[in-house]
């Protein structure tokens, strides 16, 4: 599907309409082939820094006039929301005690940067877990905030092409807590269990971005996080309103490093087949320029095909996809001296089996020695409005994973007493580093399994303002959690 050029390259969903990527689509009220449609009208109007005449104020009545949103949304990694069936949740309260701040926001826009055809979003989220059980050392709960703020500068746009450069800063702070370790590691889950965070320190997502032949190829390089653009799922995407680990927001057997110096090139063959591939540094840890570390020996090359389907569902034509997807990881071996590199593969689907819900699976496989799970897969649903309610919006997955001893290196869980020949490698997932300063000098326990459940509750509080629950249950014997039950709110504000 052809992304949108305007300001984002994709549609996305406002403070007047729903938040970040949470709204990509639960049922069949909007199909992409609308979508599409509407989206080669907005083609026809020049825009941009460098074209004469034209700009983001002429575009933004163009978009309104069509129901589509004007300016890009912040997400935790920089991400680009799957835009089928958007879902539209009503607000539960009005007027919005942030209206205020929208509209000296808003006022901002226009008087300075929409003149020069730069969009930018502030965002902020707050959220609360508290685990039953942790490995000893680890705390139990954790009181966190991230701030972002995402700009697209579009230099031209005309006739579906376009050139713009794409900026994302993200940041995370402790809210009576300690930021750090986090508490994914402390449940022995070798990621996050809280995907809306990033890295310890700021981190910045810098490329440069550019349409050929009617939007039909796209290319980005830079400093890219590459789950902007591979693995995508229409409800198991977004931790700001969907849901919150990181094990279903991805297969946990992609070895996508973090915001590393890359390039991603897009090709869409028709409006239903997209091919995707990339090439990324694999050792950055995120929080740099993005060429730490970087080699020849050090790359990941991805290769995704992104295919949209219509199969009947109860006698209804709905919209699916199916995303196939092959890597091959080169790192630096955390066993010892030299270089090591294995492959790996992931199958992604997601199909709207009614007109607010849709379902998802993932399985995917890796080579045990380049990722932190070797094997995984997940599946679950998301429904808006569930029983007529609304303003709210709900999902539901469950996950199984066997975790490699790099998986337990990368969550710091290492035996007592032995040694490694070389530091964990960083950028795995972001942590990598972290964990190495927990316990780098020790062997990692042995891999084994690892079970995750996850249900959360969405209500659209204000126009801008979404708040909830997020339940999570962990498993995992050989890290010494039998069973640790996370309870979570989550609370997130953009304008």
């Amino acid at each position: 599907m052809r992304h949108r050029l305007l300001c984002s390259l994709v549609i996305l969903l406002n403070s007047t309409t729903a938040m970040s990527q949470s709204d990509p689509g639960m049922g069949a009220d909007d199909p992409a082939s609308s979508a599409v449609e509407r989206m080669k009208v907005m083609e026809e109007s020049p825009s941009g820094l460098l074209m004469e005449g034209r700009g983001l104020l002429m575009e933004g009545r163009v978009m309104a006039g069509l129901g589509l949103s004007d300016r890009r949304f912040p997400n935790p990694a920089g991400r680009f929301p799957v835009v089928d069936h958007p879902v539209h949740l009503k607000p539960l309260f009005h007027p919005d005690p942030a209206q205020p701040i929208a509209d000296a926001i808003a006022a901002l826009r226009k008087e300075l940067t929409d003149p020069i055809s730069m969009t930018w979003e502030p965002m902020a989220a707050w959220t609360y877990q508290h685990a039953t059980k942790v490995v000893p050392g680890s705390p139990h709960a954790k009181s966190l905030l991230w701030q972002a703020i995402s700009s697209t500068w579009t230099l031209w746009q005309n006739n579906g092409d376009y050139g713009q450069i794409s900026c994302s800063l993200q940041n995370n702070v402790g809210v009576g807590t300690p930021l750090t370790p986090y508490l994914g590691p402390g449940v022995g889950d070798p990621t996050v269990v809280n995907n809306i965070l990033v890295s310890p320190d700021t981190t910045v997502q810098l490329y440069w971005q550019q349409s050929f032949f009617e939007n039909r190829i796209r290319w980005r390089i830079g400093k890219i996080s590459d789950a902007s653009f591979f693995d995508r799922n229409a409800v198991a995407y977004d931790p700001i309103g969907g849901f919150m680990s990181l094990d279903f927001n991805q297969s946990l057997t992609n070895p996508f490093p973090s915001r590393g110096f890359g390039t991603v090139l897009s090709v869409d063959f028709g409006d239903n087949l997209t091919i995707r591939s990339g090439i990324l540094n694999s050792a950055s840890s995120g929080a740099t320029s993005g060429f730490d570390g970087l080699s020849w020996a050090h790359l990941l090359t991805i290769v995704e095909a992104d295919i949209r389907i219509f199969p009947e569902v109860f006698g209804t034509k709905r919209e699916g996809h199916l995303r196939f997807m092959g890597w091959y990881n080169a790192i630096e071996n955390p066993n010892g001296p030299g270089n090591i590199g294995g492959p790996g593969t992931t199958f992604n689907m997601d199909l709207a089996v009614a007109d607010h819900a849709t379902i998802f699976a993932r399985v995917g496989w890796g080579s045990q020695d380049v990722t932190v799970s070797n094997f995984a897969v997940s599946c679950g649903f998301g429904i808006s409005s569930p029983f007529g309610l609304e303003s709210c919006q709900t999902g539901f997955a469950v996950e199984y994973a066997h975790i490699t001893s790099l998986g337990r290196a990368s969550a710091g869980l290492y035996e007592s007493g032995s040694t490694t020949h070389a530091p964990l490698p960083g950028g795995i997932y972001g942590i990598g580093l972290l964990a190495g300063k927990l316990g780098a000098t020790h062997q990692p326990i042995p891999g084994g399994e690892h079970y995750m459940l996850e249900w959360y509750w969405r209500v659209r509080a204000t126009k801008s303002i979404n708040t909830g629950p997020v339940i999570q249950v962990v498993r995992d014997p050989g890290a010494g959690i039998d069973t640790s039950v996370i309870w979570g709110w989550r609370t997130t504000i953009s304008f």
